[in-house]
């Protein structure tokens, strides 16, 4: 399995563990926008959380030029690319993209695996695989962030994970197991991530501890993020606001 499949499986999985399932839910869904032709399908535009993700970042197309990012004191996302090609294996593929990796949107492929609870129709390319790692490293230390993943919910995002391969299961535990550190997280967060990054981190959150809004806290300000910004995406998810 791909690391887009494995975010959307995992994020349904955390969803119900934390009680958010509503939110993920709802974004992870596709909807016809306003002036569809519900018989034609013509006007319509792709829903669901890939979408969603797409609409909040600066950089357009996420994934997909992103070998042609610039490089930031974050480390750049090229950068972030090479380095979960070395650290995740299956995160990166021998050969050039075929035709089917290249007509596919990281919009797209993310939407898919949520329609499918799994794998996309679309293979993802390396570049695509790679902002998925990046995407669920920061939905599980959020998830964690309280302290409150105990070992019937570890089980359960394993279980979820039954089709994955090898490689994303041992991915997920190392994540799972290790110290939440929100400093490093936001290191290899590259220019043009920011806001998606902490989307999906806040999807990872249901917001009833003090631990959980410090957490917040400091990723915002980490990355970058001012009191408004951080707010418009909660609205966007249908999550209170925090800041003031």
């Amino acid at each position: 399995m791909s690391l887009v499949g494995t975010l959307a499986r995992v994020a349904v999985a955390v969803g119900a563990a934390k009680g958010i399932g509503h939110v993920i839910g709802r974004v992870g869904q596709p909807a016809a926008t306003e002036g569809t032709d519900a018989q034609s399908g013509k006007g319509q535009t792709g829903g669901g959380l890939g979408t969603v993700l797409e609409q909040l970042g600066a950089t357009p197309g996420i994934g997909d030029g992103v070998a042609k990012a610039k490089t930031s004191t974050a480390g750049g996302l090229d950068t972030v690319i090479r380095g979960f090609a070395d650290a995740v294996p299956g995160a990166a593929t021998k050969g050039a993209p075929t035709k089917a990796q290249r007509e596919g949107s990281f919009a797209d492929v993310l939407n898919q695996s949520f329609q499918n609870f799994g794998e996309p129709k679309i293979a993802p390319t390396p570049q695509q695989d790679a902002v998925a790692g990046l995407m669920l490293r920061a939905m599980l230390q959020a998830a964690k962030c309280d302290g409150r993943i105990d070992e019937g919910e570890k089980t359960r995002l394993i279980e979820v994970l039954r089709q994955a391969s090898r490689e994303d299961v041992e991915f997920v535990n190392r994540e799972l197991s290790s110290p939440v550190d929100v400093q490093a997280l936001i290191k290899q967060v590259p220019r043009g991530l920011e806001s998606q990054i902490y989307a999906v981190s806040l999807m990872g959150i249901d917001l009833d501890s003090q631990k959980e809004a410090e957490y917040l806290g400091a990723l915002a300000s980490g990355l970058g993020m001012g009191a408004r910004e951080a707010n418009a995406i909660h609205a966007k998810l249908g999550i209170p606001a925090l800041f003031t």
